[in-house]
């Protein structure tokens, strides 16, 4: 069984003569881009665009997409019904996505995983924002009045049976009423699409925004952001960074730049700083020290706003993630070890056993959050309002650069280190203290469920 997917689009805007729906840019990409990577990600190899309009335009989309279906075909409106039945083989599954539409991968999914050969996404009336469903396209499926969830999937047999409805956009809606009377179909509220997203750790408001004008980009970057931010941060990346990390981001996604680029410039200046903090120049390099942590989140949300996994499926996506943590965490501990050595200069091996304290603890901190993670599945400062609390102020990189800024003020750069040494011992003994707590006495059915996150979350 081969997944296909169909796009009925480049109709004229309703109020920009000279732009396709599909054409529109929000955060970084057009909204014909994005719609190619969420059809790869879900294992569509073909994908058939239906267009009378701007073929040239969706065509440059094709070839400068580096994540996209291996096989994409346009086109027109007379003829896609003769061609879409050449592509058409027994077995297949269709995908149909509405055009002009930034769509929640959890919608996407939720169609996809459905066990119905045919499953129209469904939003009832009030289920999202009026501004969201002014744009969306009205439906009246079994007596209930609403609006298409923007994705649809199709048995190949119902597909055969209305191919010459889906054809134009003019004709979709009545398609969709005509797919809903099929025998094999399942209407799918998309309020029953699961909202828990494991890499924030809670459940969260699904992402569906329809776009009509150009002028409807910058609020759907706005929303893309928003909806990408990271919930497990300290205070100086909630407070400090985010806000210009946004701003930065807002800039570049619309430039021609590769998260990967701002990653290497971000690994060269986090060297360029373990450099100044070696020869002394502190006040300099805690500068240093604040840009890379800031770049760092600058190269996270271009990444999940330009949708750029790596090529090689989940499992290198997960290495690579691991990879970069570990370099994470070389970095931070490098720039101790820096200091150290720039302070034993001063005041002889003193620093130097310091850092080593400093940085076992780190590690056995870090060792001890990515067991209880493997165990239950959360981080430790994601589990109770105390755990968020303390998560804020935690022993961390951005944490305890803050921490020395005043002592290197006034010159007190020994005094800071020997302070931030104790910070970070006290910071794992609150953890493990805490873990323990979360730990202790589980019944036997979370003994199950343990035993379930533990052999699925690999991270150590």
């Amino acid at each position: 069984m081969a997944r296909k997917a169909l796009l009925i689009s480049g109709r004229e805007s309703e109020t920009v003569s000279t732009l396709a729906r599909n054409l529109i840019h929000a955060g970084g990409l057009s909204l014909f881009a994005r719609q190619m990577k969420q059809m790869k990600a879900i294992g569509i190899e073909e994908m058939h665009v239906v267009t009378d309009w701007f073929t040239s335009d969706f065509e440059t989309e094709i070839l400068k997409c580096d994540t996209r279906p291996q096989r994409i075909f346009l086109h027109n409106t007379k003829d896609a019904p003769v061609q879409l039945l050449d592509h058409n083989n027994s077995g297949d599954s269709w995908f149909l996505i509405e055009e002009g539409v930034i769509l929640d991968d959890r919608i996407i999914n939720h169609v996809a995983g459905h066990p119905a050969a045919t499953v129209i996404s469904f939003i009832g009336q009030n289920e999202f924002l009026s501004s969201c469903t002014a744009l969306g396209m009205t439906l009246q499926l079994d007596g209930h009045n609403g609006y298409f969830g923007s994705i649809a999937k199709i048995s190949s047999t119902s597909f055969a049976a209305n191919i010459r409805k889906l054809n134009s956009l003019d004709g979709l809606q009545n398609a969709v009423k005509a797919l809903s009377r099929a025998s094999d179909c399942k209407i799918v509220p998309v309020t029953e699409t699961p909202l828990y997203l494991a890499r924030r750790e809670r459940s969260v408001d699904l992402l569906w925004f329809p776009l009509r004008r150009r002028e409807d980009g910058p609020g759907a970057t706005d929303r893309l952001l928003k909806f990408f931010q990271n919930d497990l941060l300290d205070w100086p990346a909630r407070y400090l960074y985010q806000p210009l990390e946004n701003v930065i981001v807002k800039y570049l996604c619309k430039c021609p730049v590769r998260p990967l680029y701002v990653m290497i410039v971000t690994g060269l200046l986090a060297l360029y700083v373990l450099a100044l903090f070696w020869s002394g120049h502190t006040l300099t390099a805690l500068a240093g020290a604040y840009s890379v942590s800031i770049l760092y989140g600058v190269g996270d949300k271009l990444g999940r706003l330009k949708i750029s996994p790596a090529k090689s499926g989940p499992k290198f996506r997960l290495n690579s993630w691991r990879l970069i943590r570990f370099l994470e965490n070389m970095i931070e501990y490098g720039w101790y070890f820096a200091i150290a050595a720039y302070l034993s200069t001063l005041y002889g091996p003193i620093p130097l056993i310091m850092v080593a304290a400093l940085i076992l603890f780190r590690l056995a901190d870090e060792i001890q959050m990515a067991a209880f993670y493997r165990i239950t599945g959360r981080h430790i400062g994601t589990t109770t309002g105390f755990d968020r609390k303390f998560h804020l102020i935690a022993g961390g990189r951005n944490v305890q650069m803050w921490i020395l800024l005043p002592f290197a003020i006034f010159n007190l750069w020994y005094t800071g280190f020997g302070f931030i040494c104790i910070y970070g011992t006290i910071t794992f003994f609150i953890h493990q203290g805490r873990i323990m707590y979360h730990l202790k006495n589980p019944t036997t059915a979370n003994g199950i469920i343990l035993a379930e996150n533990f052999k699925e979350n690999k991270t150590l």
